[in-house]
């Protein structure tokens, strides 16, 4: 049993099959403990419901985008052996037509990089294994120069109603926004000091050009889900939002992103279903101080919610 995978350059694919041993679904026993390293890769908010297995496991690489479900996971599971790991790398829920005709598991990523907390584990040296600082410098480039830029392609690109994120990276409006935030955020990961200036700007530019890659069908629903997550105060957008106010100057281009998830209405996405329930018997302003934690008095919510984006208000908005 196997299903494929088409690894994208800028111009082709090089396939591989990938091999699946057993497939579990929530709640099925798993024997975690016959294996030497578990890596959890089901999202945020799913992979504490993995706590009670987790418990028996050897060691853990919790690759969930997010260091804090390290912390997390410790305090559910009392097993220490829990570390971070940051895939450097998109990889897409779906894939071409003509490639989904020939396997319809197919799916499309990068030949990416794979960062991992060093730990109590075994595993080739191939495999970069960082610690603590250097480990922080990768995750602060990851947050902010790609979580952060990543999402905002995602939420203009819903709402001029397109499907993938190259296609929402080709219109010049959203990308003058995307290209402006990212410069914005990077310059302020360089400020802050969490990142040398020639290892920012490089990451930067590989991002926009794997964000343009028309190659990876990168879905925006995959990109723009969990709207709530990410407007959270403690997430992408709003630390974003924060570490550009270090250039010394107002970050609009990135205001306009954090804005443009707030009106994320896709049906199918209980999140931004009820962030659109919320909405409807609130204001912007509102939900900024809940859930961003970006208060009514403070000048930056009015500065997010005065942004205008009727350049991209192609999808409707109720």
């Amino acid at each position: 049993r196997s299903y494929r995978t088409a690894i994208t350059s800028t111009s082709d694919y090089k396939f591989v099959n990938i091999p699946v041993e057993n497939a579990f679904l929530f709640g099925e026993e798993i024997c975690v403990e016959e294996y030497d390293l578990v890596f959890s890769c089901v999202g945020p908010n799913n992979c504490y419901d993995l706590a009670e297995d987790l418990k028996r496991a050897k060691a853990v690489i919790s690759c969930e985008n997010d260091m804090a479900t390290v912390n997390g996971l410790q305090k559910l599971t009392g097993n220490s052996n829990i570390y971070f790991g940051i895939p450097d790398v998109i990889t897409s829920n779906t894939a071409p037509t003509e490639l989904l005709v020939e396997d319809p598991l197919t799916v499309v990523t990068e030949q990416g990089m794979l960062v991992l907390e060093k730990g109590n584990y075994t595993l080739p040296e191939v495999i970069l294994q960082v610690g603590p600082d250097e480990l922080h410098m990768h995750w602060m480039c990851k947050l902010f120069i790609h979580n952060a830029p990543h999402a905002i392609v995602a939420y203009l690109g819903w709402l001029k109603g397109y499907t993938y994120i190259h296609e929402a990276m080709a219109d010049s409006d959203i990308n003058e926004v995307v290209v402006g935030s990212i410069s914005e955020i990077t310059d302020g990961v360089i400020a802050a000091g969490f990142a040398e200036k020639n290892y920012a700007n490089n990451y930067k530019e590989k991002e926009l050009k794997r964000f343009s890659n028309a190659l990876l069908y990168d879905t925006i629903k995959r990109v723009a889900r969990e709207p709530l997550r990410k407007i959270a105060y403690d997430n992408r957008l709003v630390l974003g939002l924060r570490i550009a106010l270090f250039n010394g100057q107002l970050p609009v281009n990135t205001a306009k992103g954090l804005k443009a998830a707030l009106l994320y209405g896709e049906e199918n996405d209980d999140e931004a279903s009820y962030l659109q329930n919320l909405r409807s018997n609130s204001n912007d302003t509102e939900i900024l101080k809940k859930f961003s934690r970006i208060d009514h008095f403070d000048p930056m919510n009015k500065f997010i919610t005065e942004q205008d984006l009727y350049p991209f208000l192609q999808t409707e908005i109720k």
